[in-house]
């Protein structure tokens, strides 16, 4: 009898054994077991992590016995094991826990999976023997295709259909031994792209910056190392094309490829731009259904070589041989996990490069400055540069809109400024199309009422409430004393409220303050009415709608594009010659100091959707902030003073890339009991740094910016310093004390990329 050491996949941070009987051997590190878990013996999933001689074992306890083998293969190979461990121990979290998120829940409960019959002639000696005129026919079938084993056989359905016969002569057939059944597991067939909508394959010529940048990836792909390449490219530099040459380059010496992008449902170019250039292609994301991603995740664990695109979690696929890692806008926020496990995207892919010897390419127009840091700080990091549009083509021309000024010209108020109307207006005259970016849903964030200073927040979270506009408010007749044609919601609870006319307070009129998506698609039609637009935002889109929007934008039936960030990224439109920035300032209001990089990085990204074509093109940035460092060095397109210039807060601050950051965030129902606990962490904390003598700051605990969210407050401990080693030595000594309260949540996020 064997010695099973086991994780449960729930938030159980323990190492539990079974013995494991004879009779359910062999059993591998990575299968799942059923065991009888807790007092209650409760039947439980575990995953089986090593495997022990049970005499060896000097176990000073009486061990339970393992029920049952869910796995038949080990879902998890070796590789991946390692990786769940080091991101279990560098971002604090339950080994059982990061496992099971490694895994898509479609693939543990093996949706969307059915078994094929298929027969084959088992002897040929009794065939002769056969009197009935179907079998006679099911038989002659057999024969016809050649199934006489295994390998050869026929699906039942098919043979039935082709003979003209039904079960009961086969059943016959089977029951002689004349005819065999085999079965096979079969996955539910996926279409990577809608019909019509893959991408023609074109001669693309390299230009010299790409094709220097090309030439060092691939001697580091040849030489079979570990290296990261940060391929720093302008927009529209063609890193696209680089990616594609290189995993060419490692598809052909038969390594498997992951490409990583931050919103795999709205990059959907990209992905027709690979379908037509890979034959063996594979796509993970959220939008797929559960039986589809199943299908998707086999394919990848039983083809090589292969390339799969997907969103985050695609770097846990199921490769063989990875050669190559590709992490698309590698400055994304949208790479870190906000549940736990807490993990960077961007910063496992370079771990798994590592830990397979493969080379992971970071791309970026406008790279995050720690990736920046590591290129100048670490010998495995290298940076490559593409400083020049493709063709030669130039960068469009920027132009700042001071809204001040436009305010106090126009009187009333306006999303648009007269200088962009203009320009819109000149645009659709011209046939050509145009790209609005306001990053903000709804129609109004701010339900206020002028007298009494009154505003409409939510129940559950610190935070105003944004009206949206319905459809199905419209025309509700019944709606006394409340404003129709739509209903306040909470963009962090998602609850949602009617809209009083009057305030509830003093009984004033109640406005509307603030801007958003819903507003500015009504302006434009109301200011140019044959307008043809599209509002772009995650309440417009439907579950499939991108693709087609895309290809109707592609064909000229649609004038303007308005939407929130999903219109920076993966889009190239020749036709467009004109993108706006209604409000460069949003992101800027955010307490967190990470905003100026963010908002620099956002105009850039969607300034580079203008001008892809020798039409040349244009960009407004409307701002109430035309000096704020983030904007001016963006219009100037110097990204190198805007990285000078952040670089010196962030050093005076103690902020990444100059220390590491980690916040411990405390939330409970109760105020009181919460502000105890988090007080007793903070004790905690304290003395690990006193008796470690760590050079680590500890700030707070303090409410977090937005202090209760769903009817939780929140209060965060952040830890500060300039050594990594002592912050992951103070967390990982924090992680097995025993907490204050087991009321009181507690969530620890190792390299935030946010303070919110």
């Amino acid at each position: 009898m064997q010695h099973c050491n086991c994780r449960v996949d729930t938030g159980v941070d323990e190492v539990f054994s079974y013995l494991l009987p004879d009779s359910l051997l062999p059993v591998e590190p990575g299968q799942r077991l059923e065991v009888p878990f807790g007092k209650s013996n409760k039947l439980s999933t575990v995953f089986c992590i090593e495997i022990t001689d049970a005499k060896s074992a000097n176990v000073p306890y009486k061990l339970k016995h393992v029920k049952k083998i869910v796995d038949s293969v080990p879902l998890l190979d070796q590789r991946l094991l390692k990786l769940g461990k080091w991101i279990s121990e560098y971002y604090i979290c339950p080994l059982g826990e990061v496992l099971s998120s490694m895994l898509p829940a479609a693939v543990k409960k093996n949706t969307g999976t059915k078994s094929l019959k298929s027969a084959f002639i088992n002897s040929q000696t009794d065939i002769e023997t056969i009197r009935g005129k179907k079998q006679k026919q099911i038989i002659e079938t057999l024969l016809q295709l050649k199934a006489f084993d295994a390998e050869t056989a026929v699906e039942t359905e098919k043979l039935l259909e082709q003979s003209g016969a039904t079960m009961a002569p086969l059943k016959k057939l089977l029951h002689a031994g004349i005819v065999k059944l085999t079965s096979r597991t079969v996955y539910s067939d996926l279409p990577l792209i809608p019909d019509g909508m893959v991408l023609k394959t074109k001669n693309v010529i390299l230009n010299d910056d790409q094709k220097k940048a090309l030439s060092e990836i691939e001697s580091r792909i040849e030489s079979q190392k570990f290296s990261v390449v940060l391929l720093h490219g302008v927009t529209d530099s063609g890193k696209t094309e680089v990616y594609i040459k290189s995993i060419e380059k490692a598809i052909a010496s038969g390594k498997s490829a992951i490409v990583l992008l931050p919103e795999i449902a709205l990059t959907a170019q990209t992905i027709q731009r690979f379908s037509s250039r890979f034959e063996n292609l594979a796509v993970m994301h959220s939008q797929l259904t559960a039986s589809q991603r199943n299908a998707q995740w086999q394919k990848i664990k039983s083809a090589s070589p292969i390339v799969v695109i997907g969103a985050r979690s695609a770097v846990f696929a199921p490769v063989s041989k990875l050669g190559i890692i590709v992490v698309d806008e590698e400055h994304e926020p949208s790479y870190k996990q906000d549940t736990a496990p807490r993990y960077n995207g961007r910063d496992v892919a370079v771990k798994l490069a590592q830990m397979t010897d493969a080379v992971c390419i970071l791309g970026s127009a406008t790279p995050s400055l720690e990736t920046l840091n590591n290129c100048a700080t670490k010998s495995h990091f290298v940076k490559l540069s593409l400083p020049n549009r493709v063709m030669n083509l130039p960068k469009p021309q920027m132009k700042v809109v001071d809204m001040t000024l436009s305010r106090g010209e126009r009187g009333s108020f306006h999303i648009l400024s007269q200088e962009l109307e203009n320009a819109i207006r000149n645009t659709i005259k011209r046939k050509e199309q145009v790209i609005l970016m306001l990053n903000r849903r709804g129609y109004s964030n701010f339900i206020f009422c002028p007298s009494c200073r009154y505003s409409l927040k939510c129940r559950n979270c610190d935070v105003t409430l944004t009206f949206h506009k319905s459809e199905k408010h419209q025309h509700q007749p019944n709606l006394k004393n409340r404003i129709a044609g739509g209903f306040a919601v909470c963009h962090y609870c998602l609850s949602q409220t009617l809209v009083p006319q009057k305030c509830p307070v003093c009984g004033g009129n109640v406005s509307m303050i603030g801007l958003g998506t819903q507003r500015l698609e009504d302006e434009l039609k109301q200011k140019i009415p044959d307008v043809r637009v599209v509002r772009v935002d995650s309440d417009s889109m439907q579950k499939h709608d991108y693709y087609h929007l895309l290809k109707n934008f592609d064909a000229g039936q649609i004038d303007i594009l308005a939407g929130t960030q999903i219109l920076a990224k993966g889009l190239h439109f020749p036709n467009v010659t004109l993108v706006g920035i209604i409000s460069a300032d949003t992101s800027l209001q955010l307490p967190d100091f990470r905003a100026n990089e963010r908002t620099y990085q956002l105009i850039c990204q969607v300034s580079g959707r203008a001008g892809r074509s020798s039409k040349g093109g244009t960009v407004f940035i409307q701002t109430f902030m035309p000096q704020q460092p983030a904007i001016k060095y963006a219009v100037e397109d110097n990204f190198q003073g805007f990285v000078d210039e952040e670089l010196k807060h962030r050093q005076m601050c103690l902020l990444p890339p100059f220390g590491r950051l980690a916040i411990i965030r405390i939330r409970d129902t109760k105020f009181d009991r919460l502000t105890s606990a988090a007080q007793k962490i903070a004790e905690q904390i304290s003395g690990i740094i006193s008796s470690c003598k760590f050079n680590i700051k500890m700030n707070g605990p303090a409410d977090a910016a937005i202090a209760r969210i769903q009817r939780y407050h929140r209060k965060q401990i952040i830890l500060q310093t300039r050594n990594p080693v002592q912050l992951s030595e103070l967390l990982s000594r924090f992680r097995k004390l025993k907490p204050p309260s087991s009321l009181v949540q507690i969530q620890v996020d190792v390299d935030p990329v946010n303070l919110l």
